[in-house]
């Protein structure tokens, strides 16, 4: 970990308004390596059917149960936890030990843009966690470029798990996963692509943190 590295996770974490980031070298990987690391056996995934590739394979890596639900679909959606909440686990009824709702800010493929605050409303009444992608809406949505969260006009404590890429409105490689110290503090520590990976390139992480700062007006412009 370089000074650099220090430097760009500060300004992440800044840039999104919450408590601390983290960033990876890959951006596909930021997906399937950290999803298993927050889930696993006994544990509930609810994913859009529409999710990328990258969410998908990290899902079925995790080892945890994985339900989808049409996307977008607010009533598919609530229906699956419901029956979550009422019925548990199979067989043995017992409560899942966590339930996490996989989103994208916005669909690579379709363009459609993730009903935010109805998810949050969801999560907040069946006490599941929310993950959100937004590789394809940080930097491009929002007032000010800071996503769907921005876009809403909603708070960032309102996701569990804020994720992202570097390689669509910043030009360059790798993602980022951000919200509560806490949750970044056990990633650190538990994430394959944190502990077996090799670090961001410097050039690369200096990239990043240019175009950040040229979204932000920290760089003395208004561009």
């Amino acid at each position: 970990t370089l000074d650099k590295h220090v430097e760009l996770e500060k300004l992440v974490a800044n840039f999104l308004g919450v408590e601390d980031a983290m960033v990876f070298g890959m951006g596909f990987a930021t997906n399937s390596m950290n999803i298993p690391a927050l889930v696993g056996k006994g544990c509930l995934i609810l994913s859009d059917e529409l999710n990328h590739t990258s969410l998908v394979l990290g899902a079925r890596l995790s080892g945890a149960t994985i339900r989808i639900f049409k996307h977008n679909n607010m009533q598919s959606l609530e229906q699956l936890l419901r029956d979550a909440v009422i019925y548990g686990q199979p067989r043995s009824h017992r409560a899942w030990r966590k339930i996490i709702i996989l989103v994208e800010g916005i669909y690579s493929m379709e363009g459609s843009i993730v009903r935010l605050p109805e998810i949050v409303s969801l999560k907040k009444k069946y006490k599941a966690y929310l993950y959100l992608d937004e590789a394809h809406s940080i930097g491009a949505v929002g007032a000010t470029g800071r996503g769907v969260v921005e876009y809403f006009g909603m708070s960032p404590d309102d996701v569990d798990v804020l994720m992202g890429t570097f390689t669509k409105s910043f030009g360059a490689a790798g993602g980022y996963i951000a919200g509560k110290k806490d949750l970044v503090d056990f990633l650190r520590t538990h994430s394959h692509s944190a502990v077996y990976a090799t670090s961001m390139c410097p050039p690369v992480a200096e990239q990043i943190i240019r175009a950040m700062k040229c979204l932000m007006g920290l760089d003395g412009t208004t561009q």
